[in-house]
């Protein structure tokens, strides 16, 4: 043994060193001689620009059918799938619709919240300013009762007996 690796190859393989450098001759992979390999073959170009291609009937009407069985199914699928699509469409519309009609009824109450806000009798002094004077008690005038009155605080009338 010449070295460490020869050892170790040695106990792994189980075989001396100098079976494992000895190679196999190689297998001969030449092909035999073809037989009639020395044939050649001559091409002969052609010219077809004379050459007027015959219309096959058959085939021109299969290539028809297919055509209008083609639109005829696409035109199908789409009568059927547009009521559906329409369907969807007008069902976004309208609940888009709802959500304006919700933020416009939203918007109306604040509105509303804010007119009371302004038209509340507290706020007479902030709409008048400094020109504002409330009025004292004698020049407060009060309307006389209806004819058609419930009650008095006088005393009591004979017109009813």
């Amino acid at each position: 043994m010449r070295s460490l690796a020869a050892v170790y190859d040695w106990l792994g393989a189980g075989r001396p060193e100098e079976e494992q450098h000895q190679r196999p001759e190689p297998p001969d992979y030449r092909l035999r001689a073809l037989p009639r390999e020395d044939i050649h073959l001559y091409v002969k170009p052609i010219d077809n620009t004379n050459v007027v291609r015959e219309m096959d009937k058959k085939d021109w009407m299969a290539n028809i059918w297919v055509a209008g069985s083609a639109l005829l199914c696409s035109l199908i699928v789409s009568a059927l799938a547009g009521p559906a699509c329409y369907g969807m469409l007008a069902s976004r519309h309208v609940e888009y619709l709802r959500q304006e009609h919700a933020r416009l009824q939203a918007q109306v109450l604040e509105l509303r919240a804010q007119e009371s806000r302004l038209l509340n009798p507290g706020n007479v002094e902030a709409w008048a300013g400094k020109r504002f004077v409330a009025p004292t008690a004698e020049q407060v005038i009060y309307p006389p009762p209806s004819k058609e009155t419930v009650a008095r605080l006088g005393p009591a009338s004979n017109e009813a007996h």
